[in-house]
Formats: C-alpha cells, structure tokens, sequence
C-alpha cells in the first residue's frame, strides 16, 4: 500500500535517526498547513496510510529536507538530537524560511486582472472568468506586462471588461503566472503563414 512518498519519508528519518513521534512534533505549522497526529505519521512510516494529497505530500517532505539541509550545515558536524524538539522547532522553522526565500523569493508588486470594481480574475472557465474578491493572495498574477496585457485582451475578446493593474502585494515566485494556459486560456491557434502564391 506504501506508495514513492510514504517510502521516501520513511527512509529519510531513518537516515535522519528521527522517530515518527518527533516528526510528527516538528512537521507542523507554519513548515505545513495543517498538523497531523503522532499516529497518522506513523501509519504513513509504516507504509499502512498514504498521504491524504499530493500536496500534503510534498509539505512534509520539504519539512524532512529542510531537516536534511539543516544537518548538513550544522557546526560542528555532530547529529541533531531530532527528539530535542523544543531544542531545534525554532532553528528548523528558521531555516525553512531561510531557504524558502532563496529557493522561491517574494515578489512584491506584480500585475492583477481587475474584471469590475469589486472582483479580480482568478482563472478562466472556459470562455467564462472566474472572480475572487481577494486579488492579493487568490488573484491570478504576472510579472510579465506583455502578457497581462494578452489576458486582458482575450478577455476582451470574449465580452468581459477588464484591465491590468499593478499592485503591491507580496507572492511568491512560484504563485506568479508565467503563461495564460496556466490559468484556463485556451491555446491561440498557430497562424499558417502564406508565401503569397496561389
């Protein structure tokens, strides 16, 4: 029943000398977006449960390579005490952040697809917009001011009134969108290029 996630969590604390109950202790908000049980961890190191989604997946999986990068750079080279959770949860969730900064930087102003006075594009459905009231952490947006302009105009296309505006609002880099096919446009069609002859 053990899938690539529960093995690969598995292997890292034993390598790490991390029992599930410290794990469990340290793998907690704000390192994931919710906190799990000694005994769902367990299941999970035991192989018997999986990850309830990918994306809890990949949280607690950053938490235990954050765990690994802190090892690493640990002065002098001796194991962390892992068990030592009051002793190393500030460090750890230090270091998380440290690195998430590095790895995935906040972008302080980007541009926001405002539809109407109260609403702001999040994605596309279809040829239908769907709207969030809260641009700054739902919002869909782009660095690149070539392409907020192209989603304006799509949407323009399709009869919905919109323009881009800048704000500040801080994203991360990974949040940012890098092509309209990620938020629901459809790929324009290739133009066939003519050479003119019959």
């Amino acid at each position: 029943m053990a899938n690539q996630h529960n093995i690969r969590l598995r292997s890292g604390l034993q390598t790490l000398n991390c029992s599930a109950t410290a794990f469990a202790a340290l793998a907690a908000p704000p390192l994931v977006s919710r906190k799990i049980s000694q005994q769902y961890m367990s299941q999970l190191i035991a192989g018997t449960r999986e990850f309830d989604s990918d994306e809890d997946a990949k949280e607690f999986l950053q938490v235990m390579d954050t765990m690994f990068h802190l090892q690493d750079i640990v002065v002098p080279k001796i194991p962390v005490n892992w068990s030592d959770v009051l002793g190393v949860q500030d460090v750890l969730v230090q270091t998380f952040r440290d690195r998430r900064d590095v790895e995935d930087p906040i972008v302080p102003r980007s541009w926001f697809v405002r539809l109407n006075s109260l609403t702001w594009l999040v994605r596309m459905r279809g040829s239908e917009p769907v709207p969030t009231y809260n641009p700054t952490t739902k919002g869909v947006t782009f660095e690149d001011t070539k392409l907020a302009e192209e989603a304006v105009q799509r949407l323009r296309a399709v009869g919905v009134t919109s323009k881009m505006e800048l704000l500040t609002a801080d994203r991360r880099l990974s949040t940012i969108t890098r092509s309209l096919q990620e938020v629901g446009f459809e790929a324009e069609p290739k133009q066939e290029e003519t050479n003119g002859t019959n």
